[in-house]
């Protein structure tokens, strides 16, 4: 009177270790091309290169090249909160420091343009594509066409927070780097490579579950 019979179907055996070993094959696979999944190049081939300012020179030769040899774009704008690091005390901010060194570089001033971002704890990539957004909306441009340069594995992750700035539109491109310390291919054997995916991995995954930026022009979409 306590007790119910009940018939529970398992799968044989060799049917369930077949799975596992799909299972771990398939996660093998991703993990192994993970790196070519964040460091996504899509570009939309604009008139406005958007250059994250906190680059490296490396990385900001690339941006200058890729610039230089399109003959589509029109301006640079470089971004960037303020330098945590205190490594350049002429400029406070990473836009600053990065539009310096452009211009070091040869890149005329007239086409580049300096949109430098509050300091904030968190969501400084996000904050970055607002004030950006920011930036359009001030000097009347709608609708614009712009390429976002990042790093390597930063690219995807830095993609969905400028569309989740901008909103559901499709003008938005993005350019990974070429990362210089470590290999898209091989980037389990050094441990920038594991550290840079492992980080960027997680926080794409959080971001896509997790991240509220608050509605349009509210306190919490700058200030979290």
């Amino acid at each position: 009177m306590f007790f119910k019979q009940y018939t529970l179907w398992l799968p044989r055996w060799w049917v369930i270790v077949l799975s596992l070993m799909l299972t771990v094959l398939l996660v093998l696979f991703g993990l192994r091309n993970a790196a070519y999944y964040l460091a996504v190049s899509e570009p939309k081939h604009g008139s406005y290169l958007i250059v994250e300012g906190w680059l490296d020179d490396k990385s900001l030769d690339q941006a200058l090249a890729l610039f230089s040899n399109n003959s589509g774009y029109q301006f640079i704008i470089t971004t960037g909160g303020p330098d945590e690091r205190h490594s350049n005390t002429k400029h406070l901010t990473y836009a600053e420091q990065s539009a310096d060194y452009l211009l070091a570089k040869g890149l005329p001033s007239k086409e580049i343009i300096v949109i430098s971002t509050p300091a904030s704890a968190q969501a400084r990539t996000f904050l970055s594509a607002v004030m950006v957004r920011e930036w359009f909306a001030a000097n009347n441009i709608e609708n614009a066409t712009m390429d976002v340069f990042t790093d390597s594995v930063h690219a995807r992750r830095t993609h969905l927070l400028y569309t989740k700035a901008f909103g559901p539109i499709n003008h938005i491109g993005i350019y990974a780097s070429n990362p210089s310390r470590f290999d898209l291919s091989t980037w389990w054997q050094t441990s920038e490579g594991a550290k840079s995916v492992s980080t960027e991995l997680i926080a794409l995954i959080w971001t896509i579950l997790f991240f509220d930026p608050g509605a349009p022009g509210s306190y919490q979409e700058k200030w979290g």
